[in-house]
């Protein structure tokens, strides 16, 4: 029972974890389209900037606005992904921890989707989108170790 209860607090740490850098995604995000001249702190030099990244298509949707008519800034989308996996942990239904299975993996590839425009397409480190990554891959762990536990 005590496995539960840690596996369950470090899911519900790592959602917190993803709504903090999801809500300050979605900060800069506005203030960059408020104010031109703004300069976040994710800005540290022209090789790191996470503005170059929010200011692109790539910024809503995950650049997939064309195919999925998906153009929410990926801050909102964060935060909205973040909490419904915080509210789902407080649930064990073996479909639920499935479901949540197929969706973590479905979002890491994505993950290594938008890490692959960022070297490739952007030439650019964005410090908060690597936390994001991070963040995620944490939860893929996290929801495999649960599910693990739970029905295997």
């Amino acid at each position: 029972m005590e496995q539960a209860n840690s596996t369950t607090s470090r899911l519900r740490w790592i959602c917190a974890c993803g709504v903090v850098i999801s809500v300050y995604s979605l900060y800069v995000k506005v203030k960059l389209e408020e104010d031109k001249n703004y300069r976040p702190m994710c800005d540290v030099n022209e090789n790191i900037s996470c503005s170059i990244v929010f200011k692109s298509v790539y910024g809503e949707g995950f650049g997939l606005g064309k195919i999925t008519k998906l153009n929410s800034p990926n801050g909102a989308i964060g935060i909205v992904f973040y909490v419904l996996y915080f509210l789902s942990s407080f649930f064990q239904h073996q479909w639920l921890c499935l479901a949540q299975l197929i969706i973590c993996t479905l979002t890491l590839f994505l993950c290594v989707y938008l890490g692959f425009l960022l070297l490739f397409v952007f030439y650019d480190c964005c410090l908060v989108c690597l936390a994001i990554y991070l963040i995620h891959t944490w939860l893929f762990q996290e929801v495999l170790r649960r599910y693990r536990r739970l029905y295997m």
